[in-house]
């Protein structure tokens, strides 16, 4: 009988994986990863946005770029990479900008680094415009992705609907005023007069150019973004929650679940990492009386609650647990394991 977490590797080309920070996203993303490389012969590639030096041994290389890197295995075709934010928003500002002169004075405003990888959402939005880029690469026919940890699990999401909001906002109208209509001008006068005080008129001066030049890729990037909205709702993208056993993480895995199903999309996987056997659940409150030591009857009780946890998983998806390892892994193959 083929197993939940080999069906979705055996016919999905997107997975992403979320969940909070501090889960095991991007173990649970390489694991995924090697397993459909050598128990599918697929030709995979896992992106990751902050590798642990840990995985990076696991995966046999000295560390993980953003030029993908091909992972020594036995079996399939197996890559793995990081997305850079700095040279992912140079390309962006390159594909998207209407004419070269556009695209120089973007890349040469004093602002411009600062501004963009401080966009709140940015991270999410460009590894979303990244995993399009990898998903068309024939190259590939499996993408899987470690989303950025957000401060919400599915900001991820929401980025290319905000990206598009952003666009037209009424502060993007604001802060580049200047360069449009006198009637615009009038209707930000106020806000300009507050911003110049607050800022100093040379600061305020290059966030105007920025914001100026930057909404002229309006036309381009809205386009593109429609392409990435398209593939988050494909059939072919499946998603995968990832837990842990205490109360918060698993309280966070229903309500991505629920978050999920509200954007028509039905979790593939749930993963629980450092997940407690089930036979620890189990334990009567006899059992539990019979130990004599306090101390030690009350870590056992703490660890039959998050066995408890565990075992519930999630409803509206095919549960895997997946044991805390006591030692590194060190390899694409026990990385492949953990999932089985």
């Amino acid at each position: 009988m083929t197993s939940a977490v080999d069906e979705l590797l055996s016919t999905a080309e997107v997975i992403l994986i979320v969940g909070p920070g501090g889960v095991g996203k991007t173990t649970s993303a390489a694991a995924l990863g090697a397993r459909a490389a050598l128990h599918h012969d697929r030709r995979v590639q896992v992106i990751t946005i902050d590798p642990a030096r840990r995985l990076a041994e696991a995966l046999g290389v000295d560390e993980l770029m953003e030029e993908e890197i091909l992972v020594p295995t036995d079996k399939g075709r197996f890559w793995a990479s990081m997305v850079n934010m700095s040279s992912s928003w140079d390309r962006l500002v390159e594909r998207h900008a209407p004419d070269e002169q556009t695209r120089d004075d973007l890349l040469a405003n004093p602002l411009y680094r600062s501004l963009t990888t401080r966009f709140v959402q940015s991270h999410d939005y460009i590894a979303l415009d990244h995993l399009v880029d990898q998903a068309d690469d024939d190259r590939f026919d499996l993408i899987i992705i470690d989303t950025p940890p957000s401060i919400h699990a599915l900001d991820v999401l929401d980025a290319p609907e905000k990206m598009l909001d952003f666009f037209g906002s009424r502060l993007l109208t604001w802060l580049t005023a200047t360069y449009r209509s006198r009637i615009s001008q009038l209707a930000a006068a106020p806000f300009l007069s507050v911003a110049e005080r607050l800022l100093g008129g040379p600061f305020l001066s290059d966030i105007a150019d920025f914001f100026w030049l930057f909404s002229r890729l309006q036309p381009s990037f809205v386009r593109r973004t429609r392409v990435v909205q398209e593939r988050l709702a494909a059939p072919s993208t499946k998603y995968v929650i990832v837990q842990t056993p205490e109360p918060g993480p698993a309280a966070q895995a229903i309500e991505l679940a629920r978050e999920l199903a509200e954007r028509g999309h039905t979790p593939a996987l749930s993963v629980v990492n450092r997940a407690i056997p089930p036979s620890v659940g189990a334990l009567t409150k006899e059992q539990l009386s019979s130990v004599k030591r306090k101390d030690l009857r009350t870590a056992i009780e703490a660890l039959k609650k998050r066995a408890n946890t565990t075992s519930a998983g999630l409803a509206s998806a095919p549960t895997v647990l997946v044991p805390e390892t006591p030692t590194a892994l060190e390899s694409v193959e026990e990385l492949a394991k953990l999932l089985s």
